[in-house]
């Protein structure tokens, strides 16, 4: 048996025709706002009659849009986030500002984004649906504790963001934190799987940390955006793996083949801020890119 030598491509490769009927397993990145990307793109694709593979795996936001897509909801989904944002004036919140504390609105925004489409009138047929989430989170470093593993991670992104512009970064582990992952389908209540997807996305200070399972969890972009560490990739266990991404790359081509993966980016720099909430955030242009991109792709010769 010859050994795959994919997993050991260090150089992404373009790929010019995307073969998604060939996938069994599809990553959703995190990226705040930016997944609405995700959400308007598969959408359509869902529409033109595709359908979700197996296995999903996300982390943050990206995570609730996967839960959104398995629902059938991410129209809702994008309707209630329009709403939550067009009744919140501004991203602090004010609300306990008499009793000395003052916080972020996402802490009350993004648990209501999830329980719009994620309660319990369809918890039941979310856990037996055909298609599985894993959602990834970030566990703190053992050494540095919770506050200075939250510190570390911060750093880390910015580091990954502005200098290495690596799409799957070593520095977060190598400071100790670690991806933990757990199955949507493996909660008891809706109220336990909505906990898991906030837990998903708690970056401190607009979210404040949760426990997963008993221990602390943190959004799973402080170790890595884009979650595939849970996905074999043995020459003989090698899932098909589609990794939907939230960051826009202007180096690397709109479809290419790393290590093992496929990877499909935006056309563009997504049009919406990641972290604004109030009624000026652009979700619908993110939403409508991600149309965009995905009329595009089954239209053109490089769609099978």
């Amino acid at each position: 048996m010859h050994a795959d030598t994919s997993v050991f491509d260090l150089t992404p490769r373009p790929v010019t025709q995307l073969d998604i009927t060939g996938t069994d397993t599809l990553v959703f990145a995190g990226g705040g706002n930016r997944c609405m990307w995700q959400a308007g793109l598969m959408s359509h694709l869902l529409e033109a009659g595709w359908r979700l593979p197996a296995q999903l795996v996300g982390t943050s936001a990206g995570a609730g849009v996967a839960t959104a897509l398995i629902a059938g909801k991410a129209a809702e989904g994008l309707q209630a986030c329009k709403a939550l944002y067009a009744s919140n004036p501004s991203m602090v919140d004010f609300s306990d500002l008499w009793r000395g504390r003052l916080g972020f609105a996402h802490e009350h925004i993004f648990p209501a984004w999830v329980a719009s489409y994620l309660n319990e009138s369809n918890f039941e047929a979310l856990r037996n649906a055909p298609s599985r989430l894993r959602v990834a989170f970030a566990r703190p470093s053992p050494i540095l504790g919770l506050h200075l593993s939250t510190l570390a991670g911060t750093l880390a992104y910015m580091v990954d963001k502005h200098i290495s512009n690596s799409i799957h970064p070593r520095l977060p582990t190598l400071l100790g934190l670690k991806l933990g992952f757990m199955n949507l389908h493996d909660c008891t209540s809706a109220a336990q799987a909505q906990n898991l997807i906030s837990a998903a996305a708690a970056a401190p200070p607009f979210m404040r940390v949760r426990q997963v399972a008993g221990h602390a969890a943190l959004d799973g972009g402080f170790v890595d955006n884009a979650p595939i560490g849970s996905i074999g990739q043995a020459a003989h266990t090698k899932p098909r793996t589609l990794v939907l991404l939230t960051r826009f790359y202007p180096k690397l081509p709109q479809w290419f083949s790393w290590r093992g993966c496929n990877y499909w980016q935006p056309s563009q720099k997504i049009p919406v801020s990641t972290w604004d909430c109030t009624p000026k955030t652009t979700i619908q242009a993110a939403f409508d890119l991600g149309l965009h991109d995905a009329k595009q792709a089954l239209a053109g010769l490089r769609w099978r």
